[in-house]
C-alpha cells in the first residue's frame, strides 16, 4: 500500500511538472522577447512624452494599448465604448502668483508655499504658533479667528500618508474651533519636498466645493523668525488666479472569455496603470545627459507591458475563468482611474473574484517578486508556485504596508475583491529604489530585460493558476476586508 501511494504521488508530481513546463513553453512562444518587450520600449519612449494625462500623447498610449488588446484577441467589454471607459474629472491648478506672509517672512505659491486644495484665498489675521498645543490635543489654545501655524509631521506621523491624514484630522478640529486657516511648516526630509511640490504645485483633482473648508497651506521653512512665534504676530494670505478645467480620461479595457461553463461567469482582473508624470518644467542633467522626460519605464510601462503580454497568452490559451484586462489612467494623480472604475464598474464587481494588479517603482533584487499584500489572500501559494517556476522568490511590501494603499488594487480591495499588487523585487525601499522612482532616469534602456522577461512570465503563470483554480480566492480570516468580501459575494 505504501509503495502504491508513493508511486501515485510521483505520478501526480511528474504530471504537474510536465503541465507547468508546457505552460511556460506556451508563455514563451506567445511572448518571445522582441514581441513581449516592444510595448515597454514604445510606452516609455521619448515620443510619448511621459504619458501625462494633460498631454495629447496619453491618448496615443491609450489607443496603442487598445490595439494591442485587439491584436491579442481580447474583446471589447459590454458597457464600454469600444476598448475604453470614458469619463472626465475636474482639475484645479494652483495660482503661481500667490503669497503667504508670516510676520516678516514671505512665501510664494507653487515654490515654497503649497496648497493641498487649490483655491483663491484672501485673509489677514493674527497667527498663533501652536505646535505644543497641537501635541497636547488643543485643550486650551485660543485659535478662533487665527491662522494656526504648526510643524508638520511631529505628532505620531512617520511617513507621507500619515502626514496628510494627520493634516485632515487637524483641519476638522480647527474648523470646529473657528480657526481662520492652517499653515503647516515642512520639517521632514528636505529631499522629499521637490516631489511634494511637483504634485501639489501642478494640476490635481478638485476637492469638494465646500466654502467652509479650512484654508490650508504647507510652507517650506528651515526655521521661523522669532517674531512669528510671539503674541501679536500677523499673517496674510493673498492667492488669486486658481485655474479650473475638466480633463477627459480613458481607462483601457478588454476581456477574454473563459472556457469552463461555470467558472467563465467569474472574472480574474489583470490591471496596471499606463499614465506617468510627463515632462519636467526645467530640463536637468541626469546620468550624464540633459533630460526633461519622465519616461516611466518601470513605473509603469513595465506593468502595462505585462498585462498586454498576458492578453497575448490568454488569447491563444484561454483559462477556465474569464480574464478582464484594465489599463488605468490617472494613477499618478491619486488612483483616479481605479477609483472611478470601482464606483462605475463595467463588469459587475461580484463577478470579479480576484485582482492581480501591477504597479512598479523600481527594483533592487532580481531574484525577487514583491507581492504587496502577501499573507492577506488565499491565492498566495499559487503566486509563489508560479514565481518559483521562473527561479524567483516572493517577498512582501518593504514599506510595511504603505504601498498597498498607494496602488490601483486599493479601490477594489475596499469593495471586498481580493487584490494584491505584483511588483518588481524590492528588498528595501531606499535610495536604490528612489534613484529611479519618479526620476527622469526611469528609462527602458537601463533595465535588466532578462529579469523583466521573468517578471512577465511569472505574472502570466500566476494569473493562469488563479484563473484555473476551482476554489474562489478570498481574504484571509480577520483581514480588514473579510467582511466586505462576505457582503460582496454573499458568503
Amino acid at each position: 500500500m505504501k509503495l502504491k501511494l508513493t508511486l501515485a504521488c510521483l505520478l501526480v508530481g511528474s504530471g504537474f511538472a510536465f503541465a507547468q513546463q508546457n505552460d511556460m513553453k506556451n508563455i514563451a512562444a506567445t511572448n518571445p522577447p522582441d514581441v513581449a518587450l516592444a510595448p515597454l520600449r514604445y510606452l516609455a519612449s521619448d515620443e510619448l512624452k511621459g504619458r501625462n494625462i494633460e498631454r495629447p500623447e496619453i491618448n496615443t498610449a491609450a489607443q496603442y494599448i487598445a490595439d494591442q488588446f485587439k491584436a491579442a484577441g481580447a474583446k471589447p467589454v459590454d458597457g464600454a465604448t469600444g476598448y475604453f471607459q470614458l469619463f472626465s474629472l475636474r482639475f484645479v491648478t494652483p495660482s503661481a502668483t500667490g503669497t503667504v506672509s508670516l510676520g516678516s517672512m514671505t512665501f510664494k505659491t507653487t515654490i515654497d508655499a503649497l496648497q493641498p486644495e487649490a483655491k483663491d484665498i484672501k485673509l489677514d489675521a493674527p497667527v498663533i504658533y501652536a505646535d505644543k498645543d497641537i501635541a497636547a490635543g488643543l485643550p486650551a489654545a485660543d485659535v478662533k479667528g487665527k491662522v494656526v501655524l504648526v510643524d508638520m509631521g511631529k505628532v505620531n506621523q512617520s511617513n507621507g500618508s500619515q502626514y496628510f491624514r494627520g493634516m485632515a484630522a487637524l483641519q476638522k478640529t480647527l474648523t470646529e474651533k473657528g480657526a481662520a486657516a492652517l499653515i503647516e511648516r515642512w520639517n521632514t526630509d528636505a529631499t522629499f519636498w521637490g516631489e511634494v511640490a511637483g504634485y501639489l504645485g501642478g494640476s490635481k483633482p478638485a476637492g469638494p466645493a465646500d466654502e467652509n473648508q479650512l484654508p490650508t497651506l504647507i510652507i517650506n521653512a528651515a526655521k521661523l523668525d522669532d517674531g512669528v512665534k510671539t503674541a501679536g504676530a500677523k499673517a496674510s494670505i493673498n492667492i488669486s488666479g486658481t485655474g479650473v478645467k475638466d480633463i477627459a480620461l480613458k481607462n483601457v479595457m478588454a476581456y477574454i472569455p473563459g472556457t469552463d461553463a461555470q467558472l467563465s461567469k467569474q472574472y480574474l482582473l489583470l490591471s496596471s496603470h499606463y499614465d506617468h508624470l510627463g515632462v519636467a518644467a526645467v530640463p536637468r542633467m541626469e546620468e550624464g545627459k540633459l533630460d526633461s522626460i519622465y519616461n516611466g519605464a518601470r513605473d509603469n510601462a513595465s506593468g502595462t507591458t505585462a498585462i498586454i503580454a498576458a492578453a497575448r497568452y490568454f488569447g491563444k490559451h484561454p483559462a477556465k475563468r474569464s480574464i478582464l484586462f484594465i489599463a488605468y489612467t490617472a494613477e499618478e494623480e491619486g488612483l483616479l482611474g481605479s477609483i472611478y472604475y470601482a464606483a462605475h464598474p463595467v463588469t459587475p464587481l461580484k463577478q470579479t473574484v480576484y485582482n492581480l494588479n501591477i504597479d512598479n517603482a523600481s527594483y533592487n533584487d532580481t531574484t525577487l517578486i514583491s507581492l504587496v499584500g502577501i499573507g492577506r489572500t488565499s491565492a498566495d501559494p499559487l503566486i509563489v508556485k508560479a514565481c518559483q517556476a521562473y527561479g524567483l522568490h516572493v517577498g512582501g511590501d518593504p514599506t510595511g504596508g504603505e504601498l498597498f494603499s498607494g496602488s490601483d488594487n486599493y479601490p477594489l480591495a475596499g469593495k471586498g475583491i481580493p487584490a494584491p499588487t505584483f511588483s518588481l523585487g524590492m528588498k528595501t525601499f531606499d535610495g536604490t529604489i528612489t534613484n529611479r522612482y519618479h526620476q527622469l532616469s526611469d528609462e527602458a534602456g537601463n533595465m535588466d530585460m532578462n529579469y523583466v522577461m521573468k517578471f512577465i512570465g511569472s505574472y502570466i503563470l500566476a494569473a493562469k493558476y488563479v484563473a484555473d483554480d476551482p476554489i474562489q480566492p478570498q481574504w484571509t480570516a480577520k483581514d480588514v476586508y473579510e467582511g466586505a468580501w462576505k457582503t460582496l459575494y454573499e458568503k
